[in-house]
């Protein structure tokens, strides 16, 4: 009875599983999982300052209103902002993350660090979701209502690098999801053959694309040697596609000007400047790790290959290949197909079952585009000899037409193992089922680091040959993990100071970055194995978290251990009968134990600067903290420990050791009177003490 009405019923369900409606599905729980956990990720090294020249740019063009505005915030946000041509990066188009600054300026600029960067995550991702999307239009534009385009956008997706970096990398991941907007629009146009309803949308596009990198001006380029193409191929129509090649390129360039503020004081010059400004690139001292070897930015020819060869996919490499030969293939046919034809027509020969390429099928149109920018894009960065940063972010828009090649390899092998039988077909299926259920899992497993994905081969060396969280987007859960496990009201951390930006408000409060001399924690990412080759672990320090990927450690925390064992003893703060100092009285700050109070010297610390306690019995302790609170570099400048008996007559106290600039050991004798001396000096930093101990230590 359960199998007949199953089978009763198959046919209204099999209504509904269109791909269009498994697609809307799809994205649906996408863009939910996807703003649940938007806040999980780490901020990159690059994220501030795209900021700041977004914020740069907002003031540029909302300078009148911003400057009558009666909020006070906003008017200090445009005086402290700095002049947009002034700006080292003013060559950068930020017209997207403006958007971002409009909500600032909209809640008055009162937004936390985290508000911030949280929102701009969730910006990028929600361009890249729209991308995916795009992406979906392009596949069923071409294949169809068929699996293609649902599968397709899987793998777009399911690559864990982009699905990692999705939410943080505001620059690559806004290019590549606007360079796939904008080549649906520009596909588009090309099927358009006079009514050109699609240069409006191509051409806006592009100036979007093209302004986020001056590199989005190859697809240009690209849709108009395509426009060229088609007429050179179809009697009759190449004038009309060089009138509307020039059309694209005129509104796109408009519209590029409209949204790149740069360049409004003089559009033609100042885009020749961006132009010529990335052409030759800025000198960038940085080295980066590519296989075991220190490398400039001058990269070897074989930099993008090798990069994508471990970190995309096997499975979408072997169907890039499968479709790479199938697109030459079909494309070698019909261009011979089409040579054929007008040899024959100009020899007055029969033309029986010939074919012009524009007849054959003009949806070949979008492989031989994406075949095109593929190799294009490729060659481009091989032989002009494009520098590059870490990995092969850079290069991020050959992913696009490396995807749709391998949907389309996809496409072609269904065919082929379906002719096979059902067997053939259904194992077919299962391995690519498998292998998409494979990455799902690996991502959650890794969450919230699949940026650091390479695949099986890449991850068999990857950790000693090649960068891996090169932006240290990692460093933040160790900055919270630290937070959380340390019982200090302030909590020094070493290793950078982005990475507070993504902490509540309760634990930046507790924060304080400086350098590993005073540090109770020191982060390190892994940008590279090269580090852990060259540095050692700071004296002091050990092993207190490592975040792995795959085996491969990207970051790790250590936890400065004291030489010694400390014994706190409250009870010394009540045998206290006076205090004594040359600079300053409130002695009570001393152990009131609130952080925004503190005893300090009120200047810049000199030899001489002391501070004495009388106490009412005699002591033997042997042990002094002295905690600087957020004032880090207000330790004391070789500090001298004094006894005395009597107040009059003082005995050195030798410090036997000391840690952090914060904790000493001194030798013990008994006595009335303990005196803390500056001999050193500093020439700005005072003498500050916002918490104060005593006690027993022990090496």
């Amino acid at each position: 009875m359960l199998t007949r009405i199953q089978y009763k019923n198959m046919p209204h369900i099999r209504k509904y599983l269109t791909s269009k409606n498994i697609a809307i599905l799809m994205f649906v729980i996408y863009f939910i999982i996807g703003m649940m956990i938007f806040r999980d990720y780490g901020i990159s090294t690059d994220e501030d300052i795209e900021r700041t020249t977004s914020l740069i740019n907002y003031t540029y063009v909302m300078e009148r209103l911003m400057a009558s505005s009666e909020n006070d915030e906003v008017r200090n946000v445009l005086s402290s902002t700095t002049y947009l041509m002034d700006w080292h990066d003013r060559y950068y188009g930020v017209a997207l993350q403006m958007l971002t600054v409009f909500v600032e300026h909209w809640r008055g600029f009162t937004m936390s660090y985290r508000e911030i960067f949280l929102m701009r995550h969730a910006f990028t991702f929600i361009n890249f979701f729209i991308a995916a999307i795009f992406f979906f239009l392009i596949l069923r534009r071409r294949f169809g209502d068929s699996f293609i385009p649902v599968v397709g956008a899987l793998f777009f997706i399911l690559y864990p690098r982009f699905f990692g970096e999705s939410f943080f990398n505001i620059k690559d991941i806004l290019f590549f999801s606007w360079c796939v907007i904008a080549s649906y629009f520009v596909l588009r146009w090309l099927e358009d053959d006079r009514k050109e309803k699609f240069i409006f949308p191509a051409a806006i596009t592009l100036a979007v694309a093209t302004n986020t990198r001056i590199l989005g001006i190859a697809i240009l380029l690209l849709a108009c040697g395509f426009a060229f193409l088609q007429g050179a191929f179809a009697p009759g129509t190449i004038k009309h596609n060089l009138k509307k090649s020039f059309h694209l390129i005129l509104i796109t360039f408009a519209a590029f000007v409209v949204i790149t503020p740069f360049t409004w004081a003089n559009p033609i010059k100042n885009t020749i400047d961006i132009f010529f400004h990335f052409l030759r690139f800025q000198p960038w001292n940085w080295t980066h790790f590519y296989m075991g070897e220190m490398i400039t930015r001058e990269v070897p020819w074989h930099y993008i290959p090798v990069w994508m060869g471990i970190t995309v996919p096997i499975l979408y490499i072997l169907l890039f290949f499968a479709g790479f030969f199938a697109i030459a293939y079909v494309g070698a046919k019909n261009g011979a197909t089409y040579i054929i034809s007008k040899f024959s027509s100009a020899m007055g020969l029969p033309r029986e079952n010939l074919q012009s390429l524009p007849e054959a099928n003009r949806l070949h149109l979008y492989d031989l585009f994406f075949f095109a920018m593929f190799a294009c894009t490729l060659l481009g960065f091989i032989l002009l000899r494009i520098n590059m940063y870490e990995g092969w972010r850079h290069a991020y828009v050959i992913f696009l037409p490396f995807l749709y090649v391998a949907a389309y390899g996809l496409y072609k092998l269904f065919k082929l193992y379906n002719r096979g039988g059902k067997i053939t077909r259904n194992s077919f299926i299962g391995v690519v089922s498998a292998y998409m259920l494979y990455l799902l899992v690996w991502m959650i497993i890794n969450h919230p680091y699949q940026y650091v994905y390479f695949n099986l081969i890449g991850r068999q060396f990857a950790e000693e040959n090649f960068t891996l969280d090169y932006w240290y987007v990692s460093k933040m859960d160790l900055a919270r993990y630290a937070v959380n496990s340390s019982d200090e009201p302030i909590v020094r951390l070493a290793g950078g100071h982005r990475f507070t930006y993504m902490l509540t408000e309760e634990e930046r409060s507790r924060v304080v970055t400086v350098g590993t001399e005073t540090a109770d924690f020191y982060l390190r990412g892994s940008r590279m194995y090269y580090e852990w080759r060259m540095r050692g672990v700071p004296p002091g320090f050990v092993e207190a978290k490592v975040i792995r990927v795959d085996g491969m450690r990207i970051a790790t925390l250590y936890e400065r251990v004291l030489p010694f064992t400390v014994d706190l003893d409250s009870s010394i703060w009540d045998k206290i009968i006076g205090f004594g100092s040359n600079v300053n009285e409130n002695f009570h700050y001393l152990s009131d134990g609130n952080f925004n109070n503190r005893w300090a010297t009120q200047r810049p610390q000199s030899p001489g600067d002391y501070l004495m306690f009388e106490f009412s019995e005699v002591l033997r302790f042997n042990y002094v903290y002295l905690n600087q609170g957020r004032s880090n570099n207000d330790f004391p400048r070789d500090l001298v420990i004094y006894t005395s008996m009597d107040g009059n007559t003082w005995e050195s106290a030798p410090i036997q050791a000391s840690a952090a600039e914060r904790h000493f050991i001194f030798e013990s004798e008994e006595f009335y009177f303990l005196r803390l001396e500056i001999a050193g000096d500093s020439p700005i930093n005072w003498w500050s003490i916002f918490d104060m101990g005593f006690g027993y230590a022990t090496h």
